[in-house]
């Protein structure tokens, strides 16, 4: 089992170090831990983020702890980059500085408005504002671009406090999926919707089952805040991706994705396949 996306104290808004994090992953039988540290170059989300002067220190402070467990686990380090159009040359430039394994992107911002913040006034709330989603869904098509990021996060993260989309939604998204699978991106399982207000995982039932037709690839990931977080509600997401007619998920090692079978890891079996960066028939 992989977990692809947790966050540590380096982000300003978690708790517990990379040690930490690791140690839980090992109890719970993780075969592999990415950290995907925050990247927030937006304004209103700098102080959430580490800053570009602290990657080298996390990049390196991960390639360490790998030596340091001597095999027990793999570790794999990457950014969530937070998508915004002006600053992207920006961020694939600070993100190709180093050897990463896996890139990921999240939108969080409509220009100043910050849909995943808590404050009142800045997330949708349980409104659906047909307006809002649309911009936001050209926000994840030209993310969708990005020939840097590997992995779209939390897709459809804007229903976290409680809107529900229509059918227009789902239609407008359709050729943004047709985009991710042609790019060769991964959607991100993260079951960290369970706990927010929509109490749903990110993305849904009827989006991944788009995704499964489209041939798109999925990983799994926790969005850990806490080190106890990481792997949690994974079954459900096993569950979600086996009603889905998913048989693989995919996993990471310096941007090759690999493919591995649902089977070896519901069987408590961690062999991977190596694989190219196209799109796969059996997932």
């Amino acid at each position: 089992m992989m977990d692809y996306h947790v966050h540590t104290r380096l982000c300003n808004h978690a708790s517990g170090d990379m040690a930490q994090y690791v140690a839980c992953a090992v109890d719970r039988g993780l075969s592999e831990i990415g950290f995907l540290e925050h990247l927030t170059l937006h304004e209103q989300g700098r102080h959430l983020s580490m800053t570009p002067m602290d990657i080298p220190l996390y990049y390196y402070a991960a390639r360490r702890l790998q030596a340091a467990v001597k095999g027990q686990i793999r570790i794999r380090v990457g950014l969530e980059v937070d998508f915004t159009p002006d600053l992207t040359a920006q961020a694939q430039e600070i993100a190709e500085c180093f050897d990463f394994d896996m890139i990921g992107g999240s939108v969080h911002f409509i220009e100043n408005r910050n849909l995943v913040s808590s404050r009142a006034g800045q997330n949708p709330g349980k409104q659906t504002d047909p307006d809002l989603f649309d911009r936001y869904l050209d926000l994840l098509d030209q993310m969708a671009d990005c020939p840097f990021i590997d992995i779209v996060c939390h897709l459809d993260v804007i229903r976290k406090f409680g809107a529900r989309p229509g059918e227009n939604f789902y239609r407008k998204l359709d050729p943004i999926l047709d985009k991710i699978a042609a790019q060769g991106k991964t959607v991100e399982i993260n079951t960290s919707g369970l706990h927010h207000r929509t109490a749903h995982i990110y993305p849904d039932a009827q989006i991944l089952a788009k995704c499964r037709d489209k041939n798109i690839a999925v990983c799994l990931g926790s969005d850990a805040h806490r080190p106890e977080q990481v792997g949690r509600d994974f079954d459900a997401a096993l569950a979600q991706l086996t009603d889905a007619g998913y048989t693989h998920v995919a996993a990471f090692d310096r941007k090759t994705r690999r493919q591995i079978p649902l089977a070896r890891i519901t069987g408590g079996v961690n062999t991977v396949f190596e694989i190219s960066k196209k799109p796969e028939e059996s997932i």
